[in-house]
This record gives C-alpha cells, structure tokens and sequence, in this order.
C-alpha cells in the first residue's frame, strides 16, 4: 500500500467515542472456534487487530512487516495487501464480509472497519460435464462457483451486450444469484419479470437451481418450467436465441427460460449438425418419448380391453405368451415396470463401483428369473424392455422423471377404458401443457396461447448462418 492509501485507512480507523467494532464481531462469531481475532500492534493510539474466519481466508493476500515506520506502531503491521479491492463497513457489513471469506482490519474503538478481500474459497477445476454427455462441442462444464461460471460465460460471449443482474437470496444463507441475457435480443418484460420474482422469494436458504425454480413460481407441480444444464455452450446458444439464464453460486446448474417441451428434447449437439440430421435426431427423440408413454397402456390395451381390433395370429400370440401366467394383464404390466424402475434408480443411487453389477443382476439375472417363474410373459419383458431403452433417450432428466410417473397414468387409463382411454389420457396431456406458462410464455410454444418464436425455430436451421448474423448485429 502507498502512503496516501494508508492515510485513508488510518482516518477510518479513528476511534468513535462509544463504538466497539471489535467487541460486535467478538459476539456475532461467538462459539466460532474458527473466529480469530489476531492483535497486531498499535496505530492512530489504539489497538488494531485483524479479523477473519481460518478456514474460508487465504494467507497469501497479506503480506507483513515488523518493522514498520508509520503511526509509530510498535509490533507486526499490514505492509502490503494482495487482492483486488478493499472498502470500508460497519458492524453488518463487516459481518457478511467474514461469511463470505474476508478479512476485517478494525481497532477496539473503531465504528467502521477495512474489509479487505482475503477468500479462499474450496472448489473444483472446471473438468468435463458430468451429467451430460459431450460428443460434439466444448468440454468444460460449470463447477460450483459462481465467479468461475461467470468468467466460462464471458469467455464464450465477447460482447458488451451480454448484461448480468446480480441479487442475494435466503434470509440465512446469503446465496449470490445472477440473470445472463443479451440486450436487444431477450425480452426487456421477461426479464423485468424475472428481477421481480427474486424480490418475492422467501426463503432461509437456497442450495440448488431446482430449489430456486420452484421458488421462483409457476403452476406446474409435475412438468419442469426451464432446462438446466451444465453446459456453458448450451446456456450461451439460448442466449443468443432471446432467453435468459439463472446462474446460482454453489451449483453447476444454470437455469435457461423460458423453457419451452421441445426443449426438453433437444441436445445442445443438435447446433452443430447438418439441418436434416438435426431434425431426424429431434423426431427420433420424440417419437421414443411417445413411445415411452403410450406401448405399455397400448399392449394392456390390445390384450386385455380391446382384443377385437388385433389380427388372429396376433391375438393367439399374445395368449400363447401369457399361458401359465397367474395374473391380469394390467397387474402383470405394473409389477415389471415397477421392479424397472427400482433397477433404474438403484443404479442411479448406488456409487458406481457396484451400480454396474446392481444393474446387470436385476436385469438379466431378474428378468430370467419371473420369466421362468411364469411371473409375466415374455412378449411383455420386450415392452417393459423398449419402455426402459426409450426413457433414456430423452435429453433431460428431470423430464425422464416425468415421463416415468405419467406412464402409469396411461396404463391405468389403458386398463380401464382401453384405446379409449389412451385417447382421453393423451387429450389430457394435451390440454394440460397448454395451460402451462413458463416465465409468461407459453409451454408449447412456438404454438399454443401466449407462445413466443424464438430467433432458432427448426425452420431457421435451414438458413444460413452468416444471414442470422447479419440480422442479429
């Protein structure tokens, strides 16, 4: 520090008749056992101490002299700091300022102390994304720190019109969240929208986006409202294209909305193909997805409810498979999709060195097992089989979830009514979805009430991208 900045934090430092700073971060942090008040001489007439929590400080943002020859001071001294920037603050600010890693420089009656920024603050490199797999496109992912995820963004989008609101939610936790968008390219209300949903938010704390979306409202209790990924290639595409994204320190999750369904369906590889390949791959994850949905309510449908509209051959077929087979077509198709998905989510659950052998014992070793057992037919074992191989195909997880739940749906429909009530579910669905808004727009879109077209619609793709530049800039 030169003389002139030591100047300045002496005359901080002067003492208030009345004041305790000292004593305020001494009761604040009290029971601490990582609080360290460390005293480190005299100066302005009047004790001065250094504050910080060990655990969250860096020691290589101060650097010590004992020798120093300003304001007389007779022991060890601040003789250069380190870092990027120091302010001044009272009692409350001093306070948040050790939570967050800094330090405090303050005497014992001081009313205002220096915060000086000494966090050191534990976390990953930034490594390969780890819930979602990279075929084509960068490979670094977000980690869980807020600065870092940050700069990943700033990296990939060079330009001054890539804007960053910043808040801090939960009561308890102080968590730092920040809204990415382009200007002239999001919508100025969506955003407007967004800012004041973050002033609503009522919470002690908040620990991951999927909390923080939830929170942040929306009428759906089933379907997910926006996509989350860890990608920074995927959050930087969706930000070019209008929307924003909800990044939130502690998380490698950003929050990209609006979200629209097909974007729950859509891999961020699908940018870097060729236009055709992109749209087959696109109507070959919706067609899983129907499939997901609709085989399992479909063969209980056409074996148990509406056996007229098969063809003989098939119809003998299937009654051939089910010879021996204790149980009701219905009860036999939700016993295997249950034991499914208890094998898909102790592979999920369990760590990875067994979860492979969990896995293959339930699905071959199991399977085999109620097959033999006579427990359901083998014609269903295919069914539950695709069933489980379409579910995967789909892009996001917590719309995998979804489908999970709403295929017992169907298949009690199924059960009941037959073709019928697959008819009736799928209307449902539908009427459902098109009641949904994310953000303010419509869940459909680009169709359905209130719906929004985005700049990179499947007709854009087939137009050339120095164009879209041309018309973007």
């Amino acid at each position: 520090m030169g003389g002139h900045r030591k100047r300045t934090i002496w005359h901080a430092l002067q003492p208030v008749p009345g004041a305790g700073l000292l004593a305020g971060l001494r009761g604040s942090f009290d029971g601490m056992a990582d609080f360290e008040a460390v005293r480190l001489g005299e100066a302005a007439s009047d004790e001065l101490y250094l504050c910080y929590l060990s655990t969250l400080v860096g020691s290589e943002h101060l650097l010590f002299s004992l020798d120093p020859s300003f304001d007389q001071a007779d022991a060890s001294l601040v003789e250069r700091y380190v870092g990027t920037k120091f302010a001044e603050g009272e009692l409350a600010a001093c306070v948040e300022a050790l939570c967050r890693g800094d330090t405090v420089l303050c005497t014992t009656a001081s009313a205002s102390g220096i915060i000086l920024e000494t966090a050191d603050w534990q976390q990953r490199n930034v490594s390969q994304p780890l819930t979602e797999n990279v075929i084509q496109g960068p490979m670094y992912a977000f980690n869980e720190s807020y600065r870092t995820n940050v700069a990943l963004l700033r990296q990939r989008m060079r330009s001054p019109k890539l804007k960053l609101w910043e808040t801090t939610i939960g009561r308890v936790t102080s968590t730092t969240a920040g809204i990415f968008y382009m200007q002239g390219a999001a919508d100025p209300g969506l955003v407007e929208r967004v800012k004041d949903r973050f002033a609503r938010i009522e919470a002690d704390g908040i620990q991951d986006t999927g909390q923080l979306l939830r929170l942040l409202g929306g009428k759906s209790l089933l379907f997910p409202l926006a996509v989350t990924t860890e990608r920074p290639d995927r959050v930087a595409g969706a930000l070019i294209d209008g929307k924003i994204a909800i990044v939130l320190d502690g998380t490698p999750l950003a929050i990209v909305a609006p979200g629209a369904f097909t974007d729950f369906w859509a891999a961020a590889e699908d940018r870097y193909l060729m236009p055709f390949i992109a749209v087959f791959l696109r109507t070959l994850r919706f067609m899983a997805l129907m499939i997901n949905l609709f085989l399992p309510g479909f063969y209980v449908a056409i074996t148990s409810v509406n056996i007229d509209v098969n063809r003989l051959e098939i119809s003998l077929a299937a009654a051939g498979s089910r010879e021996g087979v204790p149980y009701p077509v219905l009860v036999e198709t939700l016993l295997i999709l249950f034991l499914l998905d208890c094998i898909v989510e102790a592979g999920v659950r369990l760590p990875r060195t067994i979860g492979a052998t969990v896995t293959m014992v339930g699905g071959v070793v199991l399977g085999q097992a109620i097959i033999q057992a006579n427990i359901v037919s083998n014609l269903l074992v295919i069914v539950a089989a695709t069933t489980a191989l379409t579910n995967f195909i789909v892009v996001d997880y917590q719309m995998g979830l979804v489908l999970r739940v709403l295929k017992y749906f169907v298949l009690l429909g199924a059960g009941v009514l037959g073709i019928l009530g697959l008819v009736l579910c799928f209307a449902i669905m539908v009427v459902f979805l098109s009641r949904l808004e994310s953000f303010g727009v419509s869940y459909l879109s680009p169709a359905g009430p209130r719906a929004r077209v985005y700049s990179r619609t499947w007709l854009s793709w087939f137009k050339r991208p120095v164009r879209s530049r041309e018309r973007r800039g």
